[in-house]
């Protein structure tokens, strides 16, 4: 009876935790690509380039830490490639946003 129940755990555990990180995905802001260098949400652009990169990274590396995760860009998907919108600490996430997946990282900031 114990390893029936132990063997149960095991099952359910993982299928719990893969559903709960669907939810949370699913609920996660989208931000939609409009064209390279520029992403979109609530009819709010973000920009990258020079000026933005030269703000926020010295010799290539990152001038900031990243708070948290506010949402995904809208060619993400749960199983596959990812691209993930991240708040900068000290920055209002209305105003700049850094997008980083596997093959992109860079900051945006609202022009």
């Amino acid at each position: 009876m114990f390893f029936k129940k132990k063997r149960m755990v095991l099952f359910l555990v993982p299928v719990l935790l893969i559903v709960g990180l669907y939810f949370y995905d699913a609920n996660l802001d989208v931000y939609m690509n409009k064209t390279d260098g520029v992403i979109v949400h609530k009819d709010k652009e973000f920009h990258r380039g020079y000026e933005t990169y030269q703000k926020y990274y010295v010799n290539g590396e990152k001038t900031f830490e990243i708070d948290r995760l506010i949402g995904k860009t809208d060619n993400s998907k749960f199983l596959g490639f990812k691209e993930s919108v991240w708040k900068i600490k000290g920055e209002p996430e209305d105003k700049v946003v850094f997008v980083k997946g596997l093959m992109i990282e860079g900051v945006y900031e609202r022009k």
